[in-house]
């Protein structure tokens, strides 16, 4: 059971899960807004626009099911996977593909009578 602040004419809520320090905040859906610590623990929930029958819910769920519902309704947090994979890296141990070489440009012909180079 989840320890809920709820104010019924103000219908906003509050959902302390555990102390620490609020290290930034993310914003679940229009109305809801999370604090997490360092090490991405929810630390705390504010919702606005609670209607009594999810409070009922805050109030009588768990830890593990508010999670979940978070993870299945919520906007994705920085560390969540976004939808497109991001491309694959590049296999360790292959090597590069090389430059091309430059053109070979041609000789200048030899003079007549030279005897250098093969068969001579």
């Amino acid at each position: 059971m989840l320890y809920l602040r709820y104010d019924p004419l103000s219908r906003t809520g509050f959902v302390r899960l555990r102390e620490g320090e609020t290290a930034w905040t993310r914003r679940l859906t229009p109305h809801a807004v999370a604090e997490y610590d360092r090490r991405r623990r929810l630390l705390a929930i504010f919702v606005t626009d609670l209607d009594p029958d999810a409070a009922e819910f805050l109030r009588m769920g768990d830890e593990e099911t508010l999670l979940g519902v978070i993870g299945r309704y919520a906007e994705p947090g920085p560390w969540e996977p976004v939808e497109a994979p991001q491309p694959a890296r590049p296999r360790r141990g292959r090597r590069r593909a090389r430059a091309p070489r430059p053109a070979v440009t041609p000789r200048a012909a030899r003079p007549a009578g030279s005897r250098s180079g093969p068969g001579a």
